[in-house]
């Protein structure tokens, strides 16, 4: 609904609805001579008198102010996804305003006073206006823009700025007595604004499904070409979770080089947030993990990704040799660097690769990434208990050192 209000909004105040109201204004002073040290140019009192004010009040007040109003509706709604909206209803309430101050000035100033006064209304509420689209347009697109609807938010700035640029010749053209073209212009505002605002209401479904916590740490619903990756591999239908319980996490990490690398896991909607917090704090640390990609990368073999030493979430499947489901197979736990961190049983580890870091002193143990394995000191395990995940490592009958998961 806020992106309806929105988009209603933005119709009323970036397209003009110019139509005289019947009443007149005062009849105008020519200044004579300089105004306050300032010489105002004939072309420039002709300019404000009949074009920008006109002989009687304009009832374009009323789109403006109602657009206005409409546009606080929709960012006050929308506040709880952004706090930039903020500044988004900031400026409505200005550019409104100063649409209100313009068309009544003429009633209190005249003279100089009424045509410096008037530029500068109709230049500030326009600057106002502008800024005004620009912030809805361009937060909109940042609490919508999700993998799956990255191409409606390009077509909308695409299409607002085509809006933005036919308004500035409208202006100018306006301005140097240039009628005639002026009207081409307006029907390139009238048609690329009702294009982007087309865009605008589309991307209604995806508010809120795109979630930023730092640069570089991003959750979103599952894009259809990974839903594509998933089906039939990581993923099969099921009675105990659906493709629109899963978020789809992207993140930045340290490599074993050192080295900043891009990562990607599925994880349950639940734990998209501390999710996306765990792997920023494991960033600032530093903290080395050798890769991070979808169990679908090793066609959903956990075996095979844990020999590869990737660290993974969501994979619908149950726990190695047992009919129990996994924490795996509902997006709710994360296998951290598998290769160091084994998960041992008394009937045998996995992965079968993991055989130097059975041994978990890491004064005894001769694997050569040693200092990666997970104990109650390590920065890994801090950091996922303090965001209130459990640790297999902990477990009485057997030990999962890489596993970490939410209830």
């Amino acid at each position: 609904m806020a992106i309806v209000l929105i988009a209603i909004g933005l119709l009323f105040t970036g397209v003009d609805f110019m139509v005289g109201s019947g009443i007149s204004y005062p009849d105008f002073i020519q200044p004579t001579g300089l105004y306050h040290g300032i010489d105002i140019h004939p072309r420039i009192q002709q300019y404000v008198t009949q074009n920008i004010l006109g002989h009687n009040l304009q009832v374009d007040i009323l789109p403006d102010v109602i657009g206005c109003l409409l546009v606080l509706i929709g960012a006050f709604m929308f506040v709880k996804h952004n706090k930039k909206f903020w500044f988004g209803v900031l400026l409505a309430i200005l550019a409104g305003g100063c649409s209100i101050a313009l068309r009544v000035i003429p009633f209190y100033v005249n003279g100089g006073a009424l045509i410096l006064s008037a530029l500068s209304l109709y230049f500030l509420a326009f600057v106002f206006e502008i800024w005004m689209e620009y912030i809805m347009i361009y937060v909109t697109v940042n609490v919508s823009d999700d993998m799956a609807n990255v191409s409606t938010n390009r077509r909308m700035q695409f299409g607002w700025w085509v809006t933005v640029f036919a308004r500035i010749f409208i202006f100018l053209l306006t301005f140097v007595g240039i009628g005639s073209v002026r009207h081409v212009y307006e029907a390139v505002v009238l048609l690329f604004t009702v294009f982007y605002l087309y865009q605008l209401v589309q991307t209604r479904k995806y508010v809120g499904t795109y979630k930023v916590y730092k640069e570089g740490f991003n959750s979103a619903v599952l894009p259809e070409y990974v839903k594509e990756k998933m089906i039939g591999v990581s993923y099969r239908e099921n009675p105990d979770i659906s493709l629109d319980e899963l978020r789809y996490v992207r993140i930045i990490h340290y490599d074993f080089k050192g080295q900043i690398q891009e990562g990607e896991l599925v994880v349950n909607q639940k734990i998209a947030y501390p999710v996306m917090r765990v792997f920023y704090q494991l960033y600032k640390w530093e903290y080395p993990i050798e890769r991070v990609r979808l169990v679908d990368d090793f066609d959903g073999d956990d075996e095979a990704s844990m020999e590869a030493n990737n660290t993974s979430a969501f994979n619908y499947r149950t726990v190695e040799g047992r009919d129990e489901l996994s924490k795996h197979a509902l997006g709710m736990a994360i296998d951290i660097n598998p290769l160091m961190n084994p998960y041992v049983r008394e009937d045998g580890y996995f992965p079968k690769n993991a055989t130097e870091y059975l041994e978990r002193d890491i004064t005894l143990c001769k694997g050569e990434h040693k200092d990666k394995m997970i104990h109650k000191k390590d920065m890994a395990y801090k950091i996922f208990k303090r965001n209130g995940f459990l640790w297999g490592g902990d477990w009485e009958d057997c030990k999962d050192y890489q596993h970490f998961y939410m209830k």
